[in-house]
């Protein structure tokens, strides 16, 4: 069975040869464009049938994946409760320090900024991030606006259904 790429090129091949010849379908051009065409078809629906299969095998692993992030959220607060929990009994029972069994415990001394103003904090520590409003450029765009640096450019996009 032929390529695509060989399918492709052979039809450019016809197309050429129908162009040499005037527009004049020989027997011979006939019976090359109906072959290429069959071949063409069955490539067609190969190709059609993998796309559907990639994009569902694609679809079930975005589902696998939120399926696989709620457990990790879950197994994350439920350690974060537990630990918040331990600390506090440890706190209660005025212990800095355990050693049990298996698991040695002890509180360790770090620092971390508390913002208690926002508007009062110095814009050197602001970060500002910009990013492109698409939506309304392509909305001016198709009014007619000029708009240097952005353009529309009309896509064509393979549906398969």
């Amino acid at each position: 069975m032929a390529t695509l790429f060989d399918i492709t090129a052979e039809q450019r091949r016809i197309n050429d040869a129908l162009m040499e010849s005037g527009g004049e379908l020989t027997p011979e051009l006939e019976e090359a464009l109906i072959v290429n065409a069959d071949n063409f078809a069955v490539k067609v629906d190969g190709y059609a049938t993998s796309i559907r299969k990639f994009e569902a095998l694609s679809d079930a692993a975005d589902a696998e994946i939120k399926r696989i992030q709620a457990i990790k959220k879950t197994a994350t607060n439920s350690a974060k409760r537990l630990k918040e929990a331990l600390a506090y009994g440890m706190e209660v029972m005025g212990m800095d320090k355990a050693d049990i069994g298996l698991n040695k415990l002890s509180f360790r001394s770090s620092t971390a900024v508390n913002i208690t103003d926002e508007v009062r904090i110095p814009n050197q520590y602001i970060k500002v991030e910009t990013s492109i409003d698409k939506m309304a450029l392509k909305k001016d765009l198709q009014a007619g606006l000029v708009i240097e640096g952005a353009e529309l450019v009309t896509n064509r996009n393979l549906q398969i259904r």
